[in-house]
């Protein structure tokens, strides 16, 4: 069945312009009508043009990395529009949680074939993200991870960055409050609050959902140099959680301020876009996703 296709991909994005023109193409081969495709929308006009869009299109295609996702979220939101995602970033985090394809024929036949899957999403200071928001070490590595460095080093980019960031790290002296009101100081060089249970690349946590309607905050301390490698290595032998670096706190909400009242900047999904005292909520069964039959019961 022939659909309206609403195709946003990010140009600036490593493999952008090619892919673009390539899935058009696909798309219209197989009968679909690829009403607008977009090419350098600032971040900010993504949702706007998918809300405008609504009453044209069946699904949304947006290509490019967890960041330019992430600018498309409120209008999948309002609209309740399906999403089919065409990674072109260098992380593709969600993608690779979901089992997306980066084949531009295969995310096309996600539009015909693909089962809606109802994800959970984060929020910071009322900035959504997929996968994760963080203070400390990684907002260093984000700013670090420059889109020139990404095109050119890949993913070498985070082990290169992550050797440079944590020169400078310190640890931030933070209070967390939970929904209960129950609050507790950390000393953190890395607080992260995920909604995925894969993030940071190969970070892991099976007791995690992408749809169990809590978000799970770590705090990981590991000032010292063989605290860090013991962390590197906990993270490659999947025992992040069982690492003594790491506390680790779930619930529906929690607000994370700065014991010494500083504006320490927090990333969501690898792009700065606040700063604490910060609010951290979960919005449930927020956005539909297409994904493969073949790949929904691994998904949680």
């Amino acid at each position: 069945m022939a659909k309206r296709v609403l195709l946003a991909v990010n140009g600036r994005a490593r493999r952008g312009r090619a892919a673009r023109d390539q899935a058009a193409a696909v798309f219209r081969a197989r009968g679909h009508d690829v009403i607008e495709i977009t090419k350098d929308i600032p971040p900010g006009e993504l949702s706007n043009t998918i809300v405008a869009r609504k009453d044209d299109v069946d699904v949304v295609v947006v290509g490019g990395g967890d960041g330019t996702l992430v600018t498309a979220i409120d209008g999948l939101i309002e609209t309740k529009l399906p999403l089919a995602i065409l990674p072109l970033g260098t992380f593709n985090e969600l993608a690779r949680t979901l089992g997306v394809p980066s084949d531009p024929a295969a995310v096309a036949a996600l539009v015909d074939e693909g089962v809606p899957l109802q994800l959970d999403v984060g929020s910071v200071n009322g900035h959504k993200y997929f996968n994760e928001a963080s203070a400390g070490l990684s907002t260093r590595i984000t700013r670090l991870q420059t889109p020139e460095v990404k095109r050119r080093w890949g993913m070498l980019a985070v082990p290169l960055t992550t050797l440079r960031a944590l020169r400078w790290s310190r640890p931030l002296h933070l209070e967390v409050e939970a929904e209960d009101g129950t609050k507790r100081v950390v000393r953190a060089v890395q607080l992260t609050v995920a909604n995925s249970y894969r993030f940071g690349g190969v970070v892991e946590n099976p007791q995690a959902s992408l749809a169990d309607g809590v978000l799970d905050l770590y705090s990981i301390d590991a000032a010292g140099f063989w605290q860090t490698i013991a962390l590197i290595g906990a993270v490659a032998l999947r025992r992040f959680q069982k690492s003594p670096e790491v506390q680790t706190f779930s619930g529906k909400r929690f607000v994370v301020r700065s014991v010494h009242g500083r504006p320490y900047p927090v990333a969501a999904d690898s792009e700065v876009v606040t700063q604490l005292p910060a609010e951290f909520s979960i919005v449930e069964r927020a956005v539909t996703v297409l994904v493969s039959p073949a790949k929904v019961a691994e998904i949680r």
